[in-house]
């Protein structure tokens, strides 16, 4: 009877360890890298705090992200998201697609471009 619940306790420590131990590895893995970007801001900043921050002008990112994206711009805005703050255009191109560009609100590159929705 010892040597059975012995054996059990063993077997549920070594389960434990097993997949305590992978669980652990796997949300080190899924930590996400610091995001992209010159400028960070800590807390929520709200328009005229994010507009004083920026180094690049309104207009400058525009150009910067109609470069890389050649359209029309439907829609801009400066925003802090993730700690970054950074320019985000709506840019339909020429297939009638709505392009998503983001721009470093403090040397006008590019941060990242995906496909986005028409709302």
């Amino acid at each position: 009877m010892k040597s059975s619940r012995l054996l059990f306790a063993m077997a549920t420590a070594i389960i434990l360890v097993f997949f305590g131990s992978s669980s652990i590895r796997a949300a080190s893995k899924e930590k996400a890298p610091p995001a992209k970007g010159s400028i960070h801001v800590k807390g929520s900043a709200n328009a005229l705090e994010r507009a004083a921050l920026a180094k690049v002008s309104f207009q400058e990112a525009l150009n910067a992200a109609l470069k890389a994206v050649p359209g029309k711009m439907i829609s801009g805005d400066l925003d802090a998201e993730e700690g970054v703050l950074k320019y985000e255009f709506d840019i339909v191109v020429d297939s009638k697609k709505v392009m998503e560009v983001s721009i470093d609100a403090g040397d006008a590159k590019v941060l990242e471009i995906e496909e986005g929705e028409l709302d």
